[in-house]
């Protein structure tokens, strides 16, 4: 995680390609600490961590149901973004639902809205920023966890091969493409990036 520009992204891709949950969410934590923002915040707890997430870590032991502090955390700043934006994200928003293509457009709009407007909105109430150390009890314990997937990726990723070639045998498994088409390409991506992960957008 210590790469940056292009070669950084393609080790993303590579993660987005085998499933590599772990390293996505370490990456937006990283990122998320730069700039702590409530809905760059909801946005990790909803692809990575919520019971119905898209791409929950590893460690099922850190997040919810099973350990429920970060959601504890969570829910009153999306109360406060809901009241304050008026045009609210719903909870879990990258879960499945039944709007397709229409309710993703939707958690796109109110998502960059809360992004553009989290800090100036003089006439609705304030929007709490979240602490910067949020999710660091649950990167710190993932990092070291041997159910995590950081140590196997150090063990075999060559960043001077391809995101594709890193995979066994070069090519995406059929499970993998459908991850890829049908969660991260439409679901997943464009949700990150509307929460303020610019970088993902090149990601995949």
């Amino acid at each position: 995680m210590q790469r940056g520009g292009r070669e950084l992204i393609e080790l993303l891709t590579h993660c987005v390609f085998s499933f590599n949950t772990d390293v996505l969410f370490l990456y937006c934590v990283g990122e998320y600490q730069l700039r702590p923002q409530a809905v760059s915040a909801i946005a990790i707890y909803d692809v990575f961590c919520a019971p119905t997430a898209p791409a929950r870590i590893s460690d099922l032991s850190l997040i919810p149901p099973k350990d429920v502090r970060i959601d504890q955390s969570i829910a009153p700043l999306r109360q406060a973004l809901q009241a304050a934006t008026c045009d609210p994200l719903p909870s879990e928003g990258v879960a499945d639902d039944e709007s397709g293509g229409a309710g993703q457009d939707q958690r796109q709009g109110a998502g960059q809205d809360a992004v553009q407007d989290e800090s100036t909105h003089p006439d609705g109430p304030a929007i709490p920023l979240p602490p910067r150390y949020l999710f660091d009890s649950i990167a710190a314990s993932l990092s070291v966890s041997e159910q995590a997937k950081i140590a196997t990726l150090e063990d075999y990723y060559d960043p001077k091969r391809t995101p594709q070639e890193n995979l066994p045998g070069g090519e995406l498994t059929a499970a993998q493409r459908a991850f890829v088409d049908h969660v991260w390409m439409p679901r997943i991506r464009p949700y990150l990036v509307s929460s303020g992960f610019w970088r993902v957008s090149t990601v995949g």
